[in-house]
């Protein structure tokens, strides 16, 4: 196995296939002369491919029962070994991962920091589940998963092959039972349509989401052509646009509503893909022994925010298996975290955050924290407060919503409790309106690809109340690596805070 961009392998010349009425839209997407390319190979069956926010690939080699990681320099290493056969993979924008371990039979989450596997789901109705096989995240904390029965035993403990969801509390519900074998899953960049891949049939079917873990009953929207893709499709992915690629014999590029757009043909016949790379413009491929590239000219869809935690009480059938999981950050020593006080709160700061001298003299403090790698700036976080609580709660929320562009936005504000006092908690990602020169001067550049974490905390000063606010923006990648520091700054946690309501 070679280094990540070094070992190439072309298709054949094999060119990219597209649909006559269609062919100016796949050239939107695929680059000319764009093919896929070997980038590891020696596997015995690969699956499930995730990108990592802080810039690596991990997928499954399914007979080896292991997670590979694959860093941005080409080294591979095993990252989950034994891996109770996962399949699909999945990561929030904190780099938290989620796996369908198909020989464990279960649902995990395993945690970004210090690699915690934590069960989310292993039986529904007091039965084991047959062998949970894809999952995605759907932007509200929850997450949907396939359960079908693959191999040499038939025989599955649960009446159907269905689809479930985990909400964000890790309560498992059943959401479509009438497929033979649904496989691979996609939530819409909207959160509005949830398609499901039926194998068997060589269907794709696409149900409307009316609320989390609510759909509808379904709509067959494409079949594959018996010559042209053979069986499928497994696994997919989706672009920036919502188009979904599919792997039949090749991958199938199909609009939202089905439509199709065309087909980029793999050395091998895949089985899952995923967008990845620096600038998310890569569609990663795992097709029977290898892993594949190809350079598209188009992003995939936005990383999710986060996914469901446990529940209090989750069904453990078996002893824990010993694995040897690698680190997510390869080892490197965590940073020390260094007290900062300001005023009436106190952050614990990683040390790689570099204090700067406030630049206005509407800021408390602030701090720059270093790019992660894929991204040319590093972020911001500013904390501020302002006499009479600057307004209020909702109209500041609203102000921080309002500071990116509405189409393509995404918004998640949760509240909790943490030592210091209550707070409100924004997380928005899309194109950012940032400030250029003098805030009163209302001058503002779009900067797409941005994410913001937004904080009110209220903390009790003498029988009156303060209002801080804490806000980190910069590029999304960097700004969700650094998340889960941010949060630990001022003592809050994430599974113990609530969706907040006006």
């Amino acid at each position: 196995m070679r280094k990540l961009f070094e070992r190439t392998l072309a298709c054949c010349g094999l060119l990219i296939a597209a649909a006559t009425a269609s062919a100016a839209d796949l050239n939107d997407l695929v680059p000319a002369g764009a093919e896929a390319r070997k980038v590891v190979g020696d596997c015995k069956f690969t699956e499930g491919p995730a990108w990592n926010p802080q810039g690596f690939l991990l997928f499954s080699d399914i007979p080896n029962s292991r997670i590979v990681r694959v860093d941005s320099d080409g080294k591979v290493s095993d990252f989950l070994k034994p891996s109770g056969g996962a399949n699909g993979l999945v990561f929030d924008a904190h780099g938290n991962l989620y796996a369908c371990q198909g020989t464990d039979r279960r649902v995990v989450k395993i945690g970004s920091q210090g690699g915690k596997i934590e069960v989310l789901a292993d039986a529904f109705d007091g039965k084991p589940l047959n062998s949970p096989n894809d999952l995605a995240l759907d932007g509200h904390g929850g997450l949907y998963f396939t359960d079908p029965r693959y191999g040499a035993d038939p025989k599955i403990d649960q009446p159907v092959m269905g689809v479930y969801y985990i909400n964000p509390q890790g309560q498992s519900m059943r959401v479509i039972d009438k497929l033979q074998r649904p496989n691979g899953v996609l939530v819409s960049p909207d959160g509005k349509s949830l398609y499901v891949a039926e194998p068997n049939l060589s269907q794709l079917w696409k149900y409307e989401i009316s609320a989390p873990g609510k759909v509808g009953e379904g709509k067959l929207i494409f079949t594959g052509d018996a010559k042209l893709d053979g069986g499928g499709p497994d696994g997919m992915a989706l672009d920036q646009h919502g188009n979904i690629y599919a792997t039949y014999g090749g991958i199938v590029v199909l609009s939202p509503a089905g439509e199709l757009i065309g087909r980029i043909p793999v050395p091998e016949r895949p089985a899952n893909c995923t967008f990845g790379g620096a600038d998310g413009k890569t569609l990663y491929i795992t097709a029977r022994t290898s892993l594949y590239s190809i350079g598209l000219s188009v992003a995939g869809a936005p990383t999710v925010a986060s996914g469901p935690s446990p529940a209090a009480k989750v069904t453990h059938r078996r002893q824990e298996i010993p694995v040897r999981l690698a680190s997510f950050a390869q080892d490197k020593p965590a940073a020390e975290a260094k007290e900062v006080k300001i005023e009436d709160i106190t952050l614990n700061a990683p040390a790689t955050w570099k204090q700067e001298p406030p630049a206005n003299r509407l800021r408390l403090a602030q701090f720059k924290i270093p790019a992660v790698d894929g991204d040319k700036e590093p972020a911001e976080l500013v904390v501020s407060s302002f006499a009479g609580g600057g307004g209020g709660i909702d109209p500041n929320l609203e102000r921080w919503v309002k500071q990116f562009q509405g189409e393509g936005r995404k918004v998640k504000i949760t509240f909790g409790n943490c030592p210091q006092g209550e707070y409100y908690f924004s997380e928005i990602s899309g194109t950012y309106n940032r400030s250029i020169g003098p805030p009163i001067a209302g001058r503002t550049e779009a900067v797409p690809g941005s994410r913001s974490l937004g904080v009110i905390l209220v903390v009790a000063k003498g029988d009156a109340k303060e209002a801080y606010f804490l806000k980190l923006t910069g590029p999304d990648k960097t700004v969700a690596a650094a998340a889960e520091g941010f949060r630990a700054s001022f003592g809050a946690d994430a599974a113990k805070e609530k969706p907040y309501e006006k």
